[in-house]
């Protein structure tokens, strides 16, 4: 998932002033009474004095932010904050005490005790506000962020089922389809029968994810030989697919068409024929899944606008942090998609 950018610039430029005021006017002693030049020494002190606390209280949430940037890790989040946070002002107070111990007046009879705590009560107070306030700007500043993104996934899932319903359900795949149906049944009705029951698993796989951000790579495996199988019946052995997949597959999500969308392109864009047949390796590889084809570019027809693979692309960019990789040789061609675990899907 995409991060985005801790913009604070005016509530810096706000806030340190303003919090700095308040703590006048909150003071003991009365502040109307002052004159002009007090009020400007101490609002010159409160104001550097709160600087330092709001600049050290960011860099701690920017850094726990990183550390622990994902919902599940509030709890580990909160108790470092706490921790950081009370050694913070124990610090601070210690030596803010000594300083204004060493500069008290002579008629000032307060203790060093009572200095540090009085310290240590407004670095307390003044951390919290702090923190609330970047706690809710972040709030709703991912909140704001995770509206954007969901617009964005939204419409790279209706890119996707755009494309989906371009490359599957038109005219000229359900032609092809029907073309080798009709070759097939007066040949072998059995055969025929089979390829009817494919035909109609790729159908309702389609109707039952194609609104779906992620699917189980069982399924969207499933899917995929029902998807290929028809196109074989169409080329025989001159399209030669090669699995090598591991046994454990369970848990483990994927972009739904994702894989078909690479063996779709791979057909549509390379011969096929007996001298030069097509082979798609479909390889399960260190939590990816890796489409591999060799290369033999037709020379006229179909022109690849790429928005399939930038569909990919973009939809894992919203789903994970994981990059979708692109391989190109003189020999052949390859994508490695992410795999998602069940429990980090997003």
């Amino acid at each position: 998932m995409q991060k985005h950018r801790l913009n604070d610039k005016w509530a810096r430029i706000i806030g340190v002033p303003l919090i700095g005021i308040l703590l006048i006017l909150l003071a003991h002693d009365s502040w109307a009474s002052y004159s002009w030049d007090v009020w400007i020494v101490k609002f010159v002190k409160n104001t550097l004095f709160i600087l330092f606390y709001w600049e050290s209280n960011r860099v701690i949430f920017v850094f726990l932010r990183k550390k622990f940037p994902r919902p599940k890790d509030a709890g580990k989040k909160i108790l470092f904050q706490v921790l950081i946070f009370a050694v913070f002002i124990t610090v601070m107070g210690l030596i803010v005490a000594v300083i204004n111990q060493s500069l008290k007046p002579p008629e000032n009879h307060e203790t060093f005790l009572d200095e540090l705590k009085d310290t240590m009560q407004k670095s307390t107070i003044l951390l919290f506000i702090i923190t609330v306030c970047y706690e809710v700007a972040y709030f709703f500043g991912n909140w704001e962020h995770s509206l954007y993104e969901s617009e964005r996934l939204e419409k790279e899932s209706l890119i996707s089922q755009f494309e989906l319903l371009k490359n599957q359900i038109s005219p000229h795949f359900l032609f092809n389809s029907l073309n080798a149906l009709i070759t097939l049944v007066p040949e072998d009705p059995q055969l025929s029968v089979l390829f009817i029951q494919k035909l109609s698993n790729v159908y309702r796989h389609i109707l039952t994810y194609n609104e779906k951000n992620i699917v189980e790579l069982k399924a969207e495996l499933d899917f995929l030989k029902d998807y290929i199988f028809l196109f074989q019946m169409r080329f025989g052995e001159n399209l030669i697919i090669d699995y090598r997949l591991t046994e454990v597959i369970d848990h483990i999500m994927i972009v739904p068409f994702t894989m078909q969308m690479l063996v779709e392109n791979a057909i549509k864009h390379n011969i096929i024929s007996n001298r030069k047949p097509l082979t798609i390796t479909v390889i399960q590889e260190n939590e990816h899944i890796i489409i591999r084809n060799n290369l033999q570019k037709k020379t006229s027809g179909v022109e690849s606008t790429h928005t399939g693979l930038n569909n990919i692309i973009n939809r894992y960019k919203l789903l994970t942090e994981k990059k979708v990789d692109i391989v190109i040789t003189d020999i052949d061609f390859s994508v490695s998609i992410p795999l998602i675990l069940e429990n980090t899907a997003l």
